[in-house]
């Protein structure tokens, strides 16, 4: 299953790959992505194996409806469990890599397929929250153990830059020390205060792709207050709805775009103007 939002009317500044996060699917995020692409951007949410419905539909002895809303799967211990589970095995993670190529490979036929000119090439950026947050960052560039095998990365050269939301540290899923010296390109991290990984890590561990990642063109931002959601971006109703939250998400993502993705020089501006809040939201911002 493929979603794709753009923009009515006019070639894209850019396409990006939006990559949801555990359990959740491709129909997702449309408060965050719905805004990027009225302001200019195709896209396009692929759908991992992963989903909930798909988990559901795979492994009936789960005693789950794939039909039904399962929005409310993290509260079923026994399903949360499975997820888990699916969250540590490598299969997942590469499949995700896969699908994300694939789509990078197609990048020119869904540019024709929404409206766009496949005559005219646009730069390609990925972008993720949690489960795809780390799925952004293997394609950023980072390394990572795979059980039994040497080192494996899988940084694509085509895309430009990478948006990881409420992404991971060291010692899950086969990141660890030295995992983000090759992530050289430019990257933005976005956590919150409140934000907890799946071990029950804190927002300084959601932070070490910035803190351990080579400088040039990289930026961490924390929300006060902020948990896993960010404010509110996904849709189905996680997390606490927080409207200054999401609005910083919003023009923060959308500036991290416009300056390393559409090399917008206003934006690259607004960027380096930021100290300790944006609008009403109070953050730590740092960029190298």
């Amino acid at each position: 299953m493929l979603t794709c939002r753009w923009p009515d009317g006019e070639t894209p500044k850019a396409l990006v790959v939006f990559c949801h996060g555990l359990g959740a699917s491709g129909r997702g995020y449309d408060a965050l992505s719905g805004y990027w692409a009225a302001r200019g951007y195709l896209v396009v949410h692929p759908t991992f194996p992963d989903w909930i419905a798909a988990v559901a539909a795979r492994e009936p002895g789960l005693g789950l409806d794939p039909d039904a809303d399962l929005s409310g799967w993290a509260a079923m211990p026994r399903v949360r469990a499975r997820l888990h589970e699916i969250l540590h095995t490598p299969f997942y993670w590469l499949e995700r890599i896969r699908i994300v190529r694939r789509l990078l490979d197609e990048a020119d036929a869904i540019l024709a397929a929404t409206g766009g000119d496949p005559g005219r090439p646009v730069p390609l950026a990925v972008a993720g929250h949690s489960f795809g947050a780390y799925t952004a960052q293997l394609l950023a560039g980072a390394e990572i153990d795979l059980p039994g095998e040497s080192p494996a990365r899988f940084r694509d050269d085509r895309l430009a830059a990478a948006i990881l939301l409420s992404a991971q540290g060291r010692d899950q899923q086969g990141l660890r020390d030295g995992s983000w010296e090759a992530m050289t390109g430019p990257v933005l991290t976005v956590t919150g205060t409140l934000d907890r990984g799946a071990g029950g890590q804190g927002w300084e561990w959601k932070s070490e792709p910035y803190e351990l990642g080579p400088p040039g063109g990289k930026y961490l931002a924390v929300l006060e207050g902020a948990d896993h959601y960010l404010g509110g971006f996904a849709s189905g109703g996680a997390g606490a709805a927080v409207p200054n939250q999401r609005d910083a998400v919003r023009r923060l993502t959308l500036a991290f775009l416009d300056a390393h993705v559409a090399r917008d020089a206003a934006a690259a501006s607004w960027l380096a103007s930021i100290t300790d809040r944006i609008g009403p939201a109070p953050l730590l911002f740092k960029p190298k």
